[in-house]
């Protein structure tokens, strides 16, 4: 039997970020199964307020503000938005799922759901508080966050995290849960659309060398900065390529290193050959639900030096082979377990990583994941 699936995530394409991407492709396998997907989300962008993007998958973009560099959006409930929600409210929607508690935006897909009694799933992409570095700041985000959540709490929806970090995360909320609907990739894809780009002869980068890649935001939340000053400690032997755009950009540039190179933002296709040419995949970050690029460079087989964060033990195990997990996200510790892998031949790429995520991280078991959920409410 076929289902209407509303699924409600606050940002969306051509906004670009883990939840904006799980989102798309769950769309896709729920429409591949004959589904049909409505995405509602916020408009941020010229996109158009609705779009048709697949036989079976439309987008509902939302009148909204946008708060925080667009990183927390809110309703603008104008004429418009009445309009298009009445229009959202009279299709043949019957299962609806909510990416993320701490939007209000969330509070939206809750109250569709309520009129139209259609089971509601939760799902949390957080692994920790939401931060700006700023102690003031940060407080009252945990106060906020904490009072959006009892709002959505009352609507008594079914919760899920993307991994068992974010199961475990909820707890901090008094919300008990033991659904996990992962986060996943086409393996097989990821890999084939590497570009042509060879950065080892566009950086000069001698074959003898160890390359180790990042790919993410350069924030402190991500560790930019401090795997740069691990970098140094290294010393010779070692080349670090970060791909990413961020505030600490500066700051890296500062420090001077030749062994350093910035990327900016690059495309999917030359993130693939960037982890195709690597040897090891470094992410030192303070918090991830399930993290898309810990299943790119398990994609490519590649080792990780990486923190104890969501989807890091489902990827690489529990008792990890082939990944060493960070204690703390200081330089010395970064770079001594980057120097491990180096002595103990844990560098270069192992075909039973990506074995593992070509048999068990698919969207194909996400998807059944989701809907046996629903089947049971």
């Amino acid at each position: 039997m076929s289902h209407h699936y509303a699924i409600f995530s606050a940002r969306y394409a051509p906004l670009t970020g883990g939840v904006e991407s799980y989102t798309q492709n769950l769309a896709q396998e729920l429409a591949r199964r004959g589904n049909r997907v409505s995405i509602v989300t916020s408009k941020l962008s010229d996109s158009p307020d609705y779009e048709r993007i697949a036989d079976r998958i439309e987008v509902w973009r939302l009148p909204a503000r946008s708060l925080m560099n667009a990183r927390l959006p809110l309703p603008l409930r104008n004429g418009d938005y009445a309009a298009m929600f009445r229009q959202i409210m009279n299709s043949t929607i019957d299962r609806v799922l909510v990416n993320t508690r701490f939007y209000s935006h969330s509070l939206e897909g809750l109250a569709l759901a309520r009129q139209l009694e259609a089971p509601t799933v939760v799902l949390d992409h957080g692994s920790a508080y939401l931060v700006l570095g700023n102690p003031v700041e940060d407080a009252a985000l945990r106060a906020y966050e904490h009072a959006i959540t009892a709002l959505v709490k009352a609507s008594r929806p079914i919760y899920a995290g993307v991994s068992a970090k974010s199961c475990a995360w909820l707890e901090t909320f008094n919300i008990h849960t033991s659904h996990v609907l992962p986060n996943a990739i086409d393996a097989a894809s990821f890999r084939e659309k590497a570009s042509h780009r060879h950065f080892r002869t566009e950086f000069e980068i001698d074959a003898e060398k160890t390359l180790v890649c990042f790919c993410g935001r350069l924030e402190v939340e991500k560790g930019a900065y401090a795997l740069a000053q691990a970098a140094h400690l290294c010393g010779d032997g070692f080349e670090f390529l970060l791909a990413g755009e961020g505030s600490e950009r500066e700051q890296i540039e500062a420090l001077g290193l030749p062994q350093v190179h910035l990327l900016g933002t690059v495309s999917h296709q030359d993130l693939s050959k960037l982890m195709a040419e690597s040897d090891l995949f470094c992410l030192p970050t303070r918090s991830e639900g399930f993290c898309t690029s810990v299943l790119e460079a398990a994609s490519w087989g590649l080792p990780a030096v990486i923190t104890d964060v969501g989807g890091v033990r489902e990827v690489y195990g529990t008792d990890p082979t082939y990944a060493k997990i960070l204690g703390d996200r200081t330089p010395e510790s970064i770079s001594q377990a980057i120097l491990s892998c180096k002595q103990e031949g844990l560098v270069g790429h192992f075909p039973e990583l990506e074995r593992n995520v070509e048999d068990n991280h698919t969207w194909e078991q996400t998807a059944t994941r989701l809907e046996a959920l629903y089947d049971k409410a």
